[in-house]
């Protein structure tokens, strides 16, 4: 039987820890919450102080006039567009470069891992000016080509796929070569349907991040009809006056998509995590 003094210790040390969690999570609860109201609110009350949880107003047109009159609805198809886009080639390169990486053996291999891992810790911004000279030199500026093409293979997405396709063992295919199946069936039809838990969250990050993408978008498609959700948000500040209660309204309705894919791949997610899918 434990000690009086090792059981007090153990449900202190509980407490404590869920004091913290709860504490960080209503700190990163309460600015969701404030979108959602502000979202709600006529321009004239926005910014009252203090702060009216539940609004004395409530302007439902926040929602309506930026897909009618701001034309968002397009700016959501052409976020939808290239999220998804990216994303599928993210999954397919990526698990392609993953399997040859991890489970191949030629040389320079270990160097152009290595390159993969140095691109990744670059931030964007440095290679934003070349990116966008390459751009303007092939004419993908203000094409749709132009916000996909360049993003379409992330090193993230071959280092993610890489590091778990060496959780999985290669007897399997030694397995299926000895039997004859040929390298592109063995590709397609084993290592793939082994892969999904990493996928699926590949496909997660890859949707988000693209869905969230700003500065790429701003600088290669200065077009209005070509702009994506968080583009047309920052320009929809107007010169005189600015519709913060519209903003606010815009701003929700592009979370909702990120909520939908991570409730379909959520499984997906938490079975890549658990297996191991950053195995050394």
């Amino acid at each position: 039987m434990r000690p009086i003094s090792y059981r007090l210790q153990e449900h202190l040390y509980n407490g404590i820890t869920l004091a913290i969690a709860t504490a960080l999570a209503f700190l990163f609860f309460v600015p969701v919450l404030y979108t959602v109201v502000t979202s709600l609110k006529p321009l004239a009350i926005v910014f009252e102080f203090p702060i009216k949880w539940i609004p004395s107003e409530v302007d439902l047109g926040n929602y309506s006039r930026p897909m009618t009159t701001g034309r968002f609805y397009l700016y959501f198809y052409n976020s939808f567009i290239v999220a998804t886009a990216v994303t599928a080639g993210a999954m397919f390169f990526g698990s392609m470069a993953g399997y040859s990486l991890a489970k191949f053996r030629y040389p320079g291999r270990t160097l152009f891992f290595t390159l993969i891992l140095l691109v990744m810790i670059v931030p964007l911004e440095v290679i934003l000016v070349p990116l966008s000279i390459v751009a303007r030199v092939l004419k993908l500026n203000n094409t749709m080509r132009g916000l996909i093409l360049p993003v379409l293979i992330s090193p993230m997405s071959v280092f993610w796929m890489r590091q778990y396709l060496l959780t999985i063992p290669i007897d399997y295919i030694e397995a299926a070569r000895v039997e004859g199946v040929g390298e592109l069936t063995l590709f397609f039809r084993i290592m793939l349907p082994m892969c999904l838990p990493a996928l699926g969250a590949l496909a997660i990050f890859s949707f988000m991040g693209n869905w969230n993408s700003l500065m790429w978008p701003m600088i290669v498609a200065s077009s209005r009809p070509l702009r994506t959700v968080p583009a047309a948000i920052v320009a929809f500040m107007g010169e005189w006056e600015v519709h913060w209660g519209e903003i606010f309204a815009m701003s929700v309705l592009s979370a909702v998509p990120l909520i939908i894919v991570f409730l379909l791949a959520r499984e997906r997610l938490i079975q890549s995590m658990a297996i191991g899918g950053l195995k050394g």
